[in-house]
C-alpha cells in the first residue's frame, strides 16, 4: 500500500448566501485547482441532500463540468453530515490501494434557502422511522443522548449548564477570530443564559446553526509535508433507543480505536482535534468517546481551560460546527481542511495551536450512527512506516432488538423511562411543545413515545405506556396505573403455577 499525503486545500465563507450549490462547490474546486501542482485523476463529491436542500441531482457530473475536468471518474457520496468525512476516507484509500494517483475532494451544501422548519424535517429524515413519525429531530435526539449522560454520571443540572456553556462560549471565542465561519462573534454567559431553549436541555447556543458552504481538498501519493496516518470508520443503529448505551457513542469509540492503531498512535499523542460539535453535549461526550479523557470527567478538564486554544488539549480551534458552521454535507472535509491550515501555520497568531505536529478529525453522520475518525501528522515529525489502513478489525456494535411483538391499540404497558425531552422548534406538521421519551419495558424492550401531557418527568420513574389512534404516548403511572399491574403481574403469576 501507498502512503496519502494533503496537497492543496480551499474554502469558502461558510454562513447564509445568495450562491447555489453549484457555485460554491464550484468556487471551492477552483481554488483548490488553481494552487494545486497536480492534476486529478478522480473526483469525489461530498453533500448529503442537494436534491432537497438545493434541487439538484447527478451534482458529481455537474461539478466536474463546471470544473472543466469532464472525463475523469467522478462519484458522490452520502453519509449524513459526515459526507465529507466520507470521501476524505474513500480517497485515501483509492490512493494507497495504487488506483488513483490524485484525487479532488469536494464537499458543500446549500441549506438557507428554506424556512427553519423544512430543514428540520430534511435533516430528520436521517432519523428511524417510527422515531420521525413521533415528531423526534436531531436536537430533540440529541437532547435525549445528553440527558441520559447527565443522569449516568449524576450529573446536577447546574453543573451541565456550567459544561455546555462553557463549550459554546469557547466555540464562539475560536470562532470569532476565524474569517471563515458563520458566527464571527464573541458570546457572554448572559448571551447563553437568555437563549431560547431549543430542546431541553439544549439552548439556542448548544445547536449549530443552518449554514451554507464549500470545501476543496486534493488527496496525492506523492510526498507532501502532511501524511494520512490513520483512518477509522464504524457505523451504529439507526434508532437511537436499539442502542445499549443511550449516554455515549460506541461508534466513536470504534472508530477512534481503529484510526489508532492504523497509525500506530493514542490519544495522548494527538495535539489537538476537531470533534463533532453539533450539540455541545457531543463535544463533551466525544472527547470521552476518543479516550481523551475518562468516561464522565470531560467537564473536569474543559472546566479547567484544558480544551482551549492555549490549552493542553485545544478542541475545535476553528470555532467547531457552533461557530465555523454547519452546511452538513461539508462539514467533514472542513474539519480536515481546518486541521491541515493549523499545520501549515496559516491561521493567525491569535488562532494558532501551540503544538500542531499530530491532528485528529471526529465526523458524525445521522445521531452518531456513521462516524469517521481521521488522524493527520506533520511528515518531518515522525520516521513511520505504511498506516496500517488494510489490517483493521471490523467488529459487530451490539444492539437491544426490536421486538418482534407490536403494542395493541388500547394495550397498557409498565416501563422505565430511559430518557426523554420537551422540545420547542419541532419538526414541519408537529405543534410546539412536544415532549418525546425512550422507556424500558419488560416485554418491548424499549419504546420511543410521545408524552400524553407536557410536564416534568423523572427520568428512571415509574412510566405507563398505552396505543391510542395507532400514536404510542406514555404518561407518569398513576396509583390506578400501579393496581392495575400489581393485579395483572399476581394473575399471571397464579396463572403460571396452574400451568
Amino acid at each position: 500500500m501507498r502512503e496519502v499525503y494533503v496537497e492543496n486545500t480551499s474554502m469558502t465563507k461558510f454562513g447564509r448566501f445568495d450562491l447555489s450549490l453549484r457555485q460554491l462547490t464550484t468556487q471551492a474546486g477552483m481554488e483548490c485547482i488553481a494552487d494545486s501542482k497536480r492534476k486529478p485523476d478522480c473526483l469525489l463529491i461530498g453533500s448529503m441532500n442537494p436534491e432537497e436542500f438545493s434541487s439538484n441531482s447527478n451534482i458529481s457530473s455537474l461539478v466536474a463540468d463546471y470544473l472543466d475536468i469532464q472525463g475523469i471518474p467522478s462519484l458522490r457520496i452520502e453519509t449524513a453530515s459526515s459526507s465529507g468525512a466520507a470521501i476524505f476516507s474513500l480517497g485515501c484509500n483509492l490512493i494507497a490501494s495504487g488506483i488513483y494517483k490524485n484525487i479532488l475532494l469536494i464537499a458543500g451544501e446549500k441549506m438557507s434557502g428554506l424556512e427553519t422548519q423544512k430543514v428540520t424535517k430534511i435533516l430528520a429524515k436521517v432519523i428511524e422511522e417510527n422515531e420521525r413519525e413521533s415528531g423526534a429531530s436531531m436536537p430533540s435526539l440529541a437532547a435525549m443522548v445528553t440527558m441520559a449522560y447527565k443522569l449516568r454520571y449524576k450529573m446536577n443540572k447546574e453543573l451541565l449548564n456550567e459544561l455546555l456553556r462553557t463549550i459554546a462560549i469557547k466555540n464562539h471565542y475560536n470562532g470569532s477570530m476565524n474569517p471563515l465561519a458563520h458566527f464571527q462573534k464573541e458570546i457572554s454567559e448572559d448571551d447563553y443564559n437568555n437563549s431560547k431553549v431549543i430542546s431541553n436541555p439544549l439552548k439556542m447556543y448548544d445547536c449549530s446553526p443552518i449554514s451554507d458552504g464549500a470545501v476543496g481538498l486534493m488527496l496525492s501519493c506523492e510526498k507532501t509535508d502532511i501524511r494520512v496516518s490513520g483512518l477509522g470508520h464504524a457505523t451504529d443503529t439507526v434508532s437511537l433507543k436499539n442502542r445499549v448505551s443511550l449516554s455515549h457513542f460506541a461508534a466513536t469509540k470504534l472508530a477512534a480505536k481503529k484510526a489508532y492503531k492504523s497509525s500506530s498512535l493514542s490519544p495522548k499523542d494527538i495535539d489537538f482535534a476537531e470533534v463533532h460539535d453539533a450539540f455541545t453535549s457531543f463535544e463533551a461526550i466525544n472527547t470521552e468517546d476518543l479516550g481523551f479523557f475518562d468516561q464522565g470527567k470531560s467537564y473536569i478538564h474543559i472546566l479547567n481551560d484544558e480544551t482551549k486554544l492555549k490549552g493542553n488539549l485545544p478542541i475545535n480551534p476553528s470555532g467547531g460546527l457552533k461557530s465555523r458552521g454547519h452546511p452538513v454535507g461539508a462539514t467533514g472535509l472542513a474539519q480536515i481542511v481546518d486541521c491541515v491550515k493549523q499545520m501549515r501555520n496559516k491561521v493567525s497568531d491569535s488562532r494558532q495551536v501551540e503544538k500542531n505536529n499530530i491532528a485528529l478529525c471526529h465526523s458524525i453522520g445521522g445521531m452518531g450512527n456513521n462516524i469517521f475518525v481521521n488522524i493527520l501528522e506533520k511528515v518531518a515529525y515522525r520516521n513511520t512506516t505504511i498506516p496500517n489502513y488494510n489490517q483493521i478489525d471490523h467488529a459487530i456494535i451490539q444492539k437491544i432488538p426490536d421486538s418482534a411483538q407490536l403494542i395493541n391499540e388500547g394495550e397498557e404497558l409498565e416501563g422505565k423511562l430511559a430518557s426523554y425531552t420537551t422540545l420547542y422548534v419541532t419538526p414541519e406538521g408537529f405543534d410546539s411543545p412536544l415532549t418525546l421519551g425512550i422507556i424500558d419495558t419488560l416485554k418491548h424492550k424499549r419504546i420511543f413515545a410521545r408524552a400524553l401531557f407536557e410536564g416534568e418527568f423523572e427520568i428512571g420513574g415509574s412510566i405507563t405506556v398505552f396505543k391510542e389512534n395507532e400514536t404510542v404516548y406514555f404518561r407518569k403511572t398513576s396509583y390506578i396505573d400501579q393496581i392495575k399491574f400489581f393485579v395483572r403481574r399476581n394473575i399471571k403469576g397464579l396463572l403460571d403455577l396452574f400451568e
